[in-house]
């Protein structure tokens, strides 16, 4: 019988309701999904009507999107998001206004992006976009200032606040359950992870899931 006990009632053994870790879609899917946001000392951007493009460059899985988020929770405004596919929906027009936020801008495809950063421009809008590209020049030739901000893996202790985060949203009691991961395990994570924090979520995903199955999470 306890060889057939639901996934749920392990976890809960463990202080937590379910496994809140990302799986990584290996399969490449279209999208990548939301973490918690953990400050990594990146100032937030000017208010709107600034006449400022912030750019937020990184590759996928490092928190570009949830940046913006966590920014747009605080001060909202339109968002934009370039999908990768229908290449047709990369056209849809984008939104104006005073406070503008914009995801994969790099997809957006040239002659659209350049009437877009020329009318907010012209409009003195705050525009903030998440990027894997430098769009620098781009957005100093229509007379954007231009903020930068490159997206560096996690530190240890930063991944620690993203684990922390992670199963405080899922304890049984709403308080942060009793370690699951200690020095020796984050530091393993990290290393095998780059401080990727998708990679980083889908090592924790598949580490929980063998501690519940009473499995070695360092093996």
């Amino acid at each position: 019988m306890n060889g057939h006990r639901r996934a749920g009632d392990r976890y809960r053994d463990l202080g937590i309701r379910s496994n809140p870790f990302i799986a990584q879609d290996r399969g490449g899917g279209s999208t990548t999904p939301l973490f918690p946001f953990v400050d990594r000392g990146i100032p937030a951007p000017p208010p709107p009507g600034s006449k400022t493009l912030v750019q937020v460059i990184g590759e996928s899985g490092h928190g570009k999107s949830t940046h913006l988020r966590e920014w747009r929770g605080r001060a909202p405004g339109p968002y934009h998001y370039i999908p990768r596919h229908p290449y047709s929906d990369r056209w849809t027009a984008p939104p104006t206004g005073p406070l503008v936020y914009g995801d994969e801008i790099d997809r957006m495809p040239i002659p659209l992006r350049r009437r877009w950063f020329r009318r907010l421009a012209r409009d003195g809008s705050t525009l903030v976009i998440g990027t894997h590209v430098d769009l620098t020049r781009v957005g100093q030739k229509v007379g954007f200032d231009v903020v930068t901000h490159e997206l560096q893996p996690m530190s240890e202790n930063e991944l620690r606040t993203l684990i922390d985060l992670r199963l405080t949203e899922v304890s049984v009691d709403g308080s942060l359950p009793t370690v699951l991961f200690d020095d020796a395990e984050i530091q393993l994570v990290h290393a095998r992870s780059g401080g990727i924090p998708l990679e980083a979520e889908t090592l924790c995903h598949e580490l929980l899931a063998a501690r519940a199955l009473g499995g070695s999470i360092t093996s």
